[in-house]
């Protein structure tokens, strides 16, 4: 998803890199629930835990605000007649 967003930049600079700090928050999400970068870093179990779950939350909380902004911006059709 972050290469996804990278992607993205070239078209949108703000919608590119929101996708890819959703990515982000992903991977490091998944990097800390592991035991060697747990370890590396001194967290507990729990601590590893915990600090995955909030990467996890932070992209949940960025994915709903990127589909609340862009369903915000984009309004209703309209439709024109001629004649």
């Amino acid at each position: 998803m972050f290469g996804y967003g990278l992607l993205l930049v070239p078209g949108s600079a703000l919608g590119g890199a929101w996708i890819a700090a959703i990515g982000l928050s992903l991977l490091l999400s998944a990097l800390l629930a592991t035991e060697r970068v747990g370890g590396r870093l001194g967290l507990s179990a729990a601590g590893r835990r915990t600090a995955s779950l909030a990467f996890a939350a932070l992209a949940v909380v960025l994915l709903v605000a990127f589909v609340v902004v862009n369903y915000a911006s984009v309004g209703p059709g309209v439709t024109e007649t001629s004649g």
